[in-house]
């Protein structure tokens, strides 16, 4: 990735227009990145792509896929169908619908049934719905992006284009959620906040390769200000699923999308792993200390952050009961007591099957913690940091969640500044280790 040049003395840092708007970018002239609409397309009374998304600049490489049998039979199946609609021609379209059908729909879930959810339902709702078949694509670009191994702007470009053509179609359709459009809705919020992920991925990596160039406490303020920004804008892309979600609850759970909210039933739990659980939740609840009877910090902030750390100690509980260790993980478990990081380990190499538990903690965030981690406040940012160890141990073999465990570190890191760094001695040691 192209690194910042370092700030000069006596000049106003600012960025480079690495989020310019698409007219800008092809015009190759500099995008001041307003919002909704930059100056440049306001002059020119064009449309400009501000207004809806904008593609990140690249994502890191990931272990190439290989086509078993079951893609194998559906590249066969897939080949005799027509090509949708919302496949252009003359373009990559078509070769990346079938991408995700054979390769994209296999790395969501590690059961058949979830797989085929991605597989055939996705594309049967699309065949209705043409706004779900342009977050298929936007997401088929987005994972062929993460498996380049050379930067690849132009499949993120094409994501960005998708979606952009998905907007006018779903907004006008969430205006008027019926048992019909249901499942269609949920479903491409979904891809939306896989969007989000890259995104928010990619601009953190970016503002913190600047940061770490700065010697300039006030520039690093800034652009502490805007990680913690681009952090709460994963909780608000989470509460719109759930928006929609419970707006129509009773038809997801009896539609084609059920296996998506499918909870699955925690195994009974050995005396050993559950000493795992309470090694984790005293640390959890310790941080309470920082805020409860600290005067600087406001009773209304105080109790916000408790909450939010409770919510973070039952997400915490249900992920490691949910998790089927590896076999040296089990005999482990059966050994002596384990320190953070060999539990850390053991729980990484697991396997979770209710990848979406791991998001409770998201759903059940309140919007005054939201705003406490869109203004940068540093308790709420040291609690940020701790959910970063179970999202980076749930899906650290995914790729669609790119490396925002070690981002939402990262950031908080650089908010809290060296004097407070032992606040989040656990993440720093076992998700950036």
């Amino acid at each position: 990735m192209a690194s910042l040049p370092p700030a000069k003395k006596g000049r106003k840092f600012h960025h480079k227009s690495r989020y310019g708007c698409l007219p800008c970018k092809r015009r190759r002239i500099k995008c001041d990145e307003k919002k909704p609409v930059c100056d440049n397309c306001a002059q020119r009374n064009i449309e400009c792509s501000l207004t809806y998304f904008e593609p990140a600049t690249r994502h890191r490489p990931t272990t190439n896929t290989t086509v078993n049998g079951n893609a194998l039979q559906l590249l066969g199946q897939i080949s005799h169908e027509d090509i949708p609609p919302f496949c252009r021609s003359n373009t990559r379209d078509h070769e990346l619908y079938v991408h995700f059908r054979t390769h994209t729909a296999a790395s969501f879930s590690y059961v058949e049934i979830g797989q085929k959810l991605f597989s055939d339902e996705f594309p049967k709702l699309a065949m209705s719905f043409p706004f779900v078949g342009h977050g298929i694509l936007s997401v088929a670009y987005i994972h062929l992006a993460g498996l380049s191994q050379t930067p690849s702007q132009n499949l993120l470009a094409e994501a960005a284009f998708h979606l952009n053509q998905a907007l006018p179609e779903y907004s006008k359709a969430l205006s008027d959620i019926t048992e019909q459009n249901s499942a269609a809705l949920f479903g491409f919020a979904m891809f939306v906040v896989l969007f989000d992920f890259a995104n928010v991925n990619e601009e953190c990596g970016v503002l913190l390769h600047a940061a770490r160039r700065m010697s300039d406490s006030d520039k690093k303020g800034e652009i502490a200000k805007e990680l913690a920004s681009n952090a709460a804008r994963i909780a608000h892309g989470m509460h719109n699923i759930f928006g929609i979600f419970w707006r129509c609850q009773g038809w997801i759970s009896s539609g084609p999308l059920a296996p998506v909210i499918q909870r699955y039933s925690p195994p009974m739990l050995s005396e050993p792993s559950m000493s795992w659980i309470r090694l984790e939740d005293g640390h959890l609840a310790a941080l309470n200390n920082l805020w409860q009877g600290n005067p600087a910090v406001p009773i209304h902030h105080s109790c916000t952050l408790s909450d939010a750390v409770n919510s973070l100690r039952d997400t915490f509980a249900m992920v490691t009961q949910l998790t089927v260790l590896r076999p040296q993980g089990l005999r482990a478990v059966e050994s002596s007591r384990m320190e953070l990081s060999q539990i850390h380990t053991e729980l990484s190499a697991g396997r979770l099957d209710d990848i979406p538990s791991v998001f409770t903690w998201y759903i059940r965030l309140s919007p005054e913690l939201i705003s406490m981690v869109e203004a940068g406040d540093v308790h709420a940012m040291v609690v940020l940091a701790h959910y970063a160890i179970v999202l980076h141990r749930a899906t650290s073999d995914k790729w669609w969640i790119h490396k925002l465990p070690e981002r939402f570190v990262a950031t908080a890191e650089l908010v809290l500044g060296p004097e407070r760094r032992a606040w989040i001695e656990w993440p720093l040691l076992v998700v950036q280790s």
